[in-house]
């Protein structure tokens, strides 16, 4: 049961996350940015159509990549909310990792807690259980 239940979880976890993500993978484009300080903040600049933009980063994740090129990931209708386009941050969230594997282990252990130990009287009924004879259209 864990065997196969862990494994339909991971398939269902892999299947959820591409329609799941914002920007849309499948609706986006991506574009290649430059990793740039403005003021006391760290931004990700881009152009689209000749337009720049920027958006915010984690000055503590990005000190140290200051002038490197980077790829985002953007909607063509709204080009100015986009993200870094890697596995950690975009298709792998420490938050919704969390609590879909803390649900999955809660309902893991639901479902071994009512069918590990049956009580013995659902036990006796299960195998003095007989099924009747039916006629053909009952």
């Amino acid at each position: 049961m864990i065997k196969s239940s862990i494994i339909l979880f991971l398939v269902c976890f892999f299947l959820y996350l591409p329609f799941s993500r914002e920007p849309d993978y499948f609706d986006s484009e991506t574009a290649p940015a430059m990793i740039i300080q403005q003021g006391d903040s760290i931004v990700a600049s881009y152009t689209e159509f000749g337009k720049p933009y920027t958006f915010p980063l984690n000055k503590e994740k990005y000190q140290g990549q200051i002038g490197q090129e980077t790829e985002v990931i953007y909607e063509l209708r709204h080009p100015e909310h986009a993200t870094i386009n890697k596995a950690w941050g975009y298709w792998f969230i420490g938050k919704e990792m969390a609590w879909a594997f803390g649900i999955f282990a809660v309902l893991l252990g639901i479902a071994y807690a009512t069918t590990n130990e049956p009580h013995p009287d659902a036990l006796k009924e299960q195998l003095n259980y007989k099924e009747e004879n039916k006629t053909k259209y009952q």
